[in-house]
């Protein structure tokens, strides 16, 4: 459905609660249409923390995401429900698709400029923006595979072209004379993560082999990746097709593109209705161990409730092992302090004070390197 408008009112407290705030922090909420398409619902507002919007406080206010992954915490959501956040110093003009990717619902951007709303804008979850994604993602690695300057520059030019279809891809939306109406209490659309109850107990040596030869073959410190599946005997098998990703990263698309067509879909309904729940991410780790970090675990077990296992190697292909991090409680309860030491960081009144939370924030990171599970090759 498309939105007609947004209260006056619900844009009043944005835009106040963003002025609060101040020092750039942007704040967002839940918010809900009625059937006139009119946004005039919200649930509780959630402010920015160092990272931006902590994304799990947010969905916590709509449902109950503790202990649980973001894809479960948007499945928790009702139909009429969308996104909405601030830009502060900048208009409201969209140029991204990752929050619809992700959330797969309608996103409204709020812009705030010198006390005073700066344009209003909505995007929609459509097919034709996910391939859009799927083609920037694509552009971007091309610069890899690039022999010489020309060819380079011919790549980069089609990048430049291709970001400037970007700009059309949100409308402005009308502010309304409509109050607006506080939702108390969250939904009762309670997801359990599919996959608490699974158990990795190794991983397919001939699976890591192969990831392995690619990851040397493609070279430049490239990581590859597929989507394995975990069979009855707790083993990952291979069930997609590896894909290269860059230097340090797979982009998420493209990773996703492992195990299906994601022609026309979003991340979030191929995480939620394609990749069964017994579903791995497995990536190279060019030069290392397998040891994985916070980022590895953001892009598995926090997003989208999947493991994700890791497999170091050097450069002549050796393995030097794999691990594994599991979409447990653990997990989960590092990802909500962290987000909200984030948040905490702009509450510091002293060093010392602003010391610790920095402190915290590294401590955390290096828990999750402790969450790396070897696993055996088998």
């Amino acid at each position: 459905m498309q939105v007609s408008g947004i209260s006056a009112e619900l844009v009043t407290l944005l835009k106040e609660k963003t002025e609060e705030l101040s020092q750039g922090r942007e704040v967002a909420c839940i918010a809900y249409y009625n059937k006139d398409g009119i946004v005039d619902e919200y649930s509780d507002l959630v402010s920015g923390g160092i990272g931006g919007i902590p994304l799990r406080q947010l969905l916590n206010t709509a449902g109950d995401i503790s202990g649980k992954s973001l894809i479960s915490g948007i499945e928790q959501l009702p139909d009429n429900a969308l996104m909405i956040s601030t830009k502060p110093g900048q208009t409201g003009l969209i140029t991204d698709v990752s929050g619809i990717d992700l959330f797969n619902l309608i996103m409204v951007s709020v812009g705030v400029k010198m006390g005073e709303t700066a344009g209003i804008s909505a995007i929609y979850p459509e097919g034709k923006l996910f391939d859009l994604s799927t083609e920037s993602e694509m552009i971007e690695l091309q610069r890899l595979s690039a022999k010489n300057i020309e060819e380079e520059k011919s790549i980069i030019e089609a990048s430049i072209k291709l970001n400037l279809e970007f700009l059309n891809i949100s409308t402005e939306l009308p502010v309304v004379n409509v109050p607006a109406k506080k939702r108390n209490g969250r939904g009762n659309r309670v997801k359990k993560d599919v996959n608490r109850n699974l158990r990795v107990n190794g991983l397919d040596k001939e699976l890591a082999q192969e990831l392995v030869a690619e990851s040397v073959k493609v070279g430049q410190g490239r990581e590859v990746a597929v989507i394995g599946e975990i069979d009855k005997e707790g083993i990952i098998r291979k069930a997609g097709k590896v894909v290269y990703g860059g230097i340090g990263y797979v982009p998420a698309r493209v990773l996703a593109s492992s195990y299906c067509d994601i022609s026309g879909k979003s991340l979030y309904e191929v995480y939620k209705d394609i990749i069964p729940a017994n579903g791995v991410i497995v990536h190279t780790h060019p030069g290392g161990t397998g040891v994985m970090h916070m980022g590895d675990a953001s892009a598995g077990p926090i997003t989208w409730g999947r493991p994700i296992v890791a497999i170091g190697h050097d450069k002549n292909g050796r393995i030097k092992g794999a691990t594994v991090i599991m979409p447990d409680e653990k997990c989960m309860s590092l990802a909500d302090e962290y987000e909200k030491l984030g948040q905490q960081f702009f509450t510091a009144n002293t060093k010392e004070e602003e010391a610790d939370i920095r402190n915290r924030r590294f401590g955390i990171a290096q828990e999750y390197t402790n969450l790396s599970l070897e696993i055996e090759l088998v």
